[in-house]
């Protein structure tokens, strides 16, 4: 039982790790885009 927990708990931080980098990763995108935006006036 002890082996299931560490198992879903190692998995959750992985899973918040992923979700922040994706995150970052969207803002960067969306900032990129934005600009782009800007400077073609669209």
């Amino acid at each position: 039982m002890e082996n299931i927990l560490q198992t879903v708990k190692q998995f959750l931080e992985f899973s918040d790790e992923k979700l922040e980098e994706l995150k970052k990763k969207n803002q960067m995108i969306k900032l990129q885009k934005d600009e782009k935006e800007r400077n073609t006036g669209v």
